[in-house]
């Protein structure tokens, strides 16, 4: 089996980790760029939505967001650089994304070509994207 399913909601399963995360990216599914702040309000929106038939989407982890980065992904951006996520995810997103992380002004951002995080203040407009995803990332064999 592999370990990124494409659940054909737009939705993709990371089976090693349990976490679901969006296809698409806020640029992608949006057509702009958006600051940490509308980041929530994004996956707000998407839960309100019921989008691909969850309620519980959110602005991942830093922690979260490590576990799709890997050199031996490849992948094209908007701006066509190379990043570093599964194939299974939408071709030509941003090659960043916003977490939950929050200190004062500013907010963390990681970037998915360099695997690196960067503190950057949070109404920031970009280029910034979220990725949103759902689950704890606990996969405990269930």
């Amino acid at each position: 089996m592999s370990r990124f399913i494409d659940n054909g909601s737009d939705t993709i399963t990371d089976n090693q980790t349990g976490l679901t995360w969006s296809k698409k990216d806020s640029r992608q599914l949006l057509g702009k760029w958006i600051h940490q702040e509308k980041a929530i309000q994004f996956a707000k929106d998407k839960n309100s939505e019921n989008f691909g038939g969850f309620n519980d989407w959110r602005v991942p982890k830093l922690e979260d967001v490590k576990t799709i980065f890997d050199k031996s992904f490849r992948q094209q951006d908007f701006g066509n650089n190379e990043i570093y996520i599964p194939a299974e995810f939408e071709p030509k997103c941003a090659d960043c994304t916003w977490t939950d992380t929050v200190n004062g002004e500013r907010a963390m951002l990681f970037s998915l070509v360099k695997g690196r995080s960067s503190w950057i203040n949070k109404l920031g407009e970009g280029p910034f994207a979220v990725r949103l995803v759902r689950g704890d990332g606990n996969k405990d064999g269930a």
